[in-house]
């Protein structure tokens, strides 16, 4: 089967939906499917045909749209019996918003600021042209009944509704990480080299983030929160939070040193090596205003590391059986710091490890391109 992804970059060493594209493309190729990638720009790839299509226009809505029409043209020619396009684009079969919808992108960046705030980005938000344009292109790809909407989430598909009225040819293909084998004698080695970097013992707790927009993923709010814990505890423990991610960290540096945290709070820059900061950490904090469906808590899920995010979060839905815990609102510092307070106990931790490595081995990404195969195969025979 000869099959398009399309998106607007591709760059694994990014994360996010470039590197789950990438292990989607790889997975394919390796099923014999002949996979090309179309993209503004990209990187190659062994065993997948990365075709990039250029960048053209001063503005970035202008750029948008140049590149859906390039694809367009790509997709038009009947060459491709799926075309699976990452983001809004008419014509293509299949479309798969991996990083949520629009609209909903806007409801998080007016629930983040505030009413003030939010009031003044809902003034704003008409003026941001590429928005506007992707919420323009969203509403035909929706519009058309024939483009099969896949949601990586439950999360997404009741957006799907909300927003859309979308409820026909949609189908919840959830999201998927890959990971290291849990089991592999490295991680003790990854969990004592990295503690010994941060300078404290086998016992003392490590909450982890991994982000790469960190006003988004709550990163003000965990460190507010994490300050309160620290300081509740003082003298009984060497708690430490470990922020690994590609954003600017000053910032944030300085609020942990106003919170008198800042040497509790550790900043890494990302790196290929994150999963040796899985294994030093104790659980994963992800307090995110909005997250179709994060890999972060899949991946500690399918490592047994107990979560903690909030409702906002279509990963939410892994952690319900005990797996984790959600929270209403990153601001929400109550309830934040009552689930730090909870995974600080060695017990607790256990039993809820526990029901992570129960539901990890759906979480994987051989499951997630079958059920993709199962849905390209319908695709292609209603051509």
């Amino acid at each position: 089967m000869r099959i398009a992804l399309v998106i607007e970059r591709f760059d694994p060493s990014r994360g996010g939906r470039e590197k789950s594209t990438a292990q989607i493309a790889s997975r394919l190729a390796a099923r014999g499917c002949e996979v090309t990638v179309l993209c503004q720009d990209g990187r190659a790839m062994d065993g997948v045909s990365v075709r990039t299509l250029g960048r053209s226009g001063l503005l970035r809505s202008s750029r948008l749209d140049a590149f859906v029409r390039a694809a367009q043209r790509e997709i038009a020619g009947g060459q491709f019996p799926v075309a699976h396009a990452m983001l809004p684009v008419p014509g293509a079969n299949v479309y798969q918003p991996r990083g949520g919808t629009v609209p909903a992108q806007i409801a998080a960046s007016v629930r983040r600021r505030g009413a003030l705030g939010g009031a003044l980005v809902t003034l704003t938000e008409p003026f941001n042209l590429h928005r506007r344009r992707m919420g323009e292109l969203e509403r035909t790809v929706m519009a058309d009944p024939q483009t099969l909407c896949l949601a990586v989430s439950q999360m997404v598909a009741r957006e799907f509704e909300e927003y859309y009225g979308r409820t026909a040819n949609v189908r919840v293909i959830y999201n998927a990480a890959d990971v290291p084998d849990p089991d592999s004698p490295d991680r003790a080695d990854w969990r004592q080299k990295r503690r010994f970097q941060l300078g404290i013992g086998a016992g003392d707790p490590v909450f982890l983030i991994v982000a790469q927009n960190f006003a988004l993923k709550g990163v003000l709010e965990a460190i507010a929160a994490f300050a309160e814990f620290y300081h509740a505890h003082f003298g009984q423990t060497n708690a430490r939070l470990v922020v690994v991610g590609r954003d600017l960290a000053e910032g944030y540096q300085r609020v942990a040193g106003l919170r008198d945290v800042g040497q509790q709070v550790v900043f890494v820059p990302q790196t290929d090596e994150v999963f040796q900061w899985y294994a030093a950490a104790d659980a994963v904090v992800l307090p995110t205003w909005y997250d179709p469906c994060s890999r972060v808590i899949l991946e500690a899920v399918r490592w047994g590391i107990p979560a903690v995010t909030t409702i906002f979060n279509g990963a939410a839905e892994v952690l319900a059986d005990g797996a984790g815990i959600v929270i209403s609102s990153p601001d929400d510092r109550k309830a934040l710091v009552a689930a730090l307070n909870e995974l600080v106990d060695p017990r607790r931790r256990a039993e809820r490890s526990a029901r992570c490595l129960r539901a990890a081995d759906g979480l994987g990404v051989d499951r997630h391109v079958d059920e993709l195969l199962s849905a390209y195969e319908e695709v292609a025979r209603a051509r």
